[in-house]
């Protein structure tokens, strides 16, 4: 038989509506991307760099300050050209960062003397099985949270012809009638309108998607009687949730999966390294199961009083770490249920990372809090090999069931 395609054609973006307000907040950044967090870039940007020449401050910068990256490195990524050199760190800081928080060599000689990745972060954008050229912000920036505070109506999107520099792209598909990838525009869109959907909690939306993800997982192929009975499970009124008092049982699971990543996942930035360690010492410094439940629930009643009426930053994170990460997976069956297991577990962490930026002691403040949640991104979200680490250990451990994903969602 033989090979099929379908082909689409990319004629336009898709971006989120905030994707056009972001702005750099410069000196007024507390979590700078130049701190603790390893730069790299291609050869072009390396040579583009040891040819700038300014004050005696920026030859030393640009003298001392660029590396390398030779032999077995290059081993560590699939893009090689993307890592061809990088930054020489001082004490885990950018040698170009200057104390009021502004990049010497961008004043020096200007936006265009940055490496692409320097002028770029945090967007993103590639085309996809979309069929569009899609634009993301990542949220490991200060910048993009703060976009998210200020919107409580929730995410829109928009769309927008290519602008006549941006070149068309063709994105075809072999034997489309064996792939869900043909239908990925309609099965994301109903996913992103079931996390949007208010009439429910936010764990429980995400675990009405993911019932519905284990149709397609399970092997439905008529995605047009998917949707309509998809639709029917977004509309119920019946309550899917598990009850306050499983809930309570399911904590202590929940907190040690959580307490296992935090202990796992170290930063290089000097400023989330401490948080984390604090947080661990929290529940260090309890002796027994009971004690490890109470420093959450103190967390817990704090972070409840201070953000309670912002549940709809947490549900615009997760909207934007949907689009961002291109989920579901649907390339093959197994990606549907992998790509929602591992979308729970970054949820779960974090909620709790979220929480426990009001732990005892903490200040609890808006900066702790946003904190917290660029460490998930900067440790997590940023690492595939973590997430791909974590995945092979719930279905490893037979805990990638739909059972054991609603205890991550509990609390």
């Amino acid at each position: 038989m033989a090979e099929q395609k379908y082909e689409i054609k990319v004629t336009c973006d898709l971006r989120p509506a905030y994707y056009d307000s972001f702005h750099c907040l410069a000196q007024d950044c507390h979590i700078s991307c130049c701190k603790g967090w390893r730069i790299s870039f291609d050869k072009k940007d390396y040579l583009s760099l040891k040819r700038q020449k300014g004050s005696p401050k920026l030859n030393m910068q640009v003298s001392h300050g660029l590396r390398r990256i030779r032999g077995k490195d290059t081993l560590l990524t699939e893009n090689v050209d993307a890592e061809y050199a990088e930054i020489q760190l001082e004490d885990g800081d950018c040698p170009f960062l200057c104390e009021n928080g502004l990049c010497n060599l961008q004043i020096e000689k200007g936006h265009q003397a940055l490496p692409k990745i320097c002028k770029t972060f945090p967007r993103t954008q590639n085309y996809e099985v979309s069929g569009y050229l899609e634009r993301s912000l990542g949220l490991s920036c200060e910048g993009v949270l703060d976009l998210l505070w200020d919107l409580p109506q929730g995410i829109d999107f928009l769309s927008d012809p290519l602008d006549k520099n941006e070149k068309h792209a063709v994105i075809t598909f072999r034997n489309p009638e064996n792939s869900m990838l043909v239908h990925f525009q309609e099965i994301r869109s109903w996913c992103i309108d079931m996390l949007q959907n208010r009439q429910y909690p936010l764990p429980e939306r995400i675990l009405r998607m993911g019932i519905a993800l284990k149709w397609l997982a399970d092997g439905e192929k008529d995605i047009a009687h998917w949707l309509e009975q998809a639709q029917a499970l977004a509309e119920s009124k019946k309550a899917l949730f598990i009850e306050e008092t499983e809930q309570n049982h399911a904590l202590p699971l929940f907190l040690s999966n959580n307490l296992r990543l935090l202990s796992r996942l170290q930063s290089q930035n000097k400023e989330l390294e401490l948080l984390r360690q604090k947080i661990l010492g929290v529940f260090l410094n309890k002796e027994g199961e009971k004690q490890t439940n109470v420093a959450w629930t103190f967390a817990k009643k704090r972070f409840d009083e201070q953000f309670g009426d912002r549940e709809y930053f947490m549900e615009n994170i997760m909207v934007a770490l949907f689009f961002q990460l291109h989920m579901p997976g649907l390339a093959i069956n197994e990606d549907i249920w992998s790509s929602f297991v591992n979308f729970c577990n970054l949820y779960s962490f974090y909620r709790f990372m979220a929480v426990m930026c009001c732990y005892e002691g903490s200040t609890a403040s808006r900066k702790d809090l946003f904190c917290s949640l660029i460490y998930v991104n900067r440790t997590l979200v940023h690492s595939g090999a973590h997430q791909n680490t974590l995945q092979k250990e719930f279905f490893d451990n037979d805990s990638e069931t739909l059972a054991h994903m609603a205890i991550l969602l509990s609390n």
